[in-house]
């Protein structure tokens, strides 16, 4: 079992990524400390704590080379990594082991990027509200947002001399 301190609950649930918790930054930051805690658990309890005590541990340098630099002061070598999958985005949790044989989850991020994926791009929109009608145009034409993004990137390159998709991608 994870533990896991109502602080760290309203901080993760606050500002932690869209993907994780299935609403929205905007709706999460006008949240009472007491509903972030039930998103939070919500979340936590029916999915990602499995999650996390199944992940693959990784090691200190593993974790600098994954995150952005904003989180590297974040970053406790004396603590444990561990990386998943949710909802096709990776994640990195941090531990702090207790007395007991169990962990205290200090830290959830999101990892932006990987050299790991190189057939991956990751594209951060201005605002949350431009995000949202992206979303909302891609459900318009009947095709998930990534669908979309992926045809308007083909679209692109396409226009560009030099560059033929293979025919699997023209459609």
């Amino acid at each position: 079992m994870i533990i896991v301190e109502d602080k760290d609950k309203v901080r993760i649930a606050k500002s932690g990524a869209n993907k994780l918790f299935e609403v929205d930054y905007d709706t999460r930051k006008k949240m009472t400390d007491s509903q972030l805690i039930d998103l939070f658990d919500r979340v936590w309890l029916d999915k990602v704590q499995r999650l996390v005590i199944n992940a693959e541990v990784y090691e200190f340098e593993e974790v600098g080379r994954r995150l952005l630099d904003k989180y590297h002061t974040f970053i406790d070598p004396q603590q444990e990594h561990r990386g998943f999958y949710y909802r096709k985005a990776e994640f990195i949790s941090q531990l702090m082991p207790q007395n007991n044989g169990q962990y205290k989850l200090t830290q959830l991020w999101r990892v932006a990027s990987s050299d790991e994926h190189p057939k991956t791009l990751f594209v951060n929109f201005s605002t949350v509200e431009e995000r949202n009608t992206f979303s909302s145009l891609a459900q318009s034409l009947g095709i998930d947002d990534e669908e979309l993004g992926l045809k308007l990137v083909r679209n692109f390159m396409n226009l560009h001399p030099g560059y033929e998709a293979s025919e699997d991608y023209t459609n």
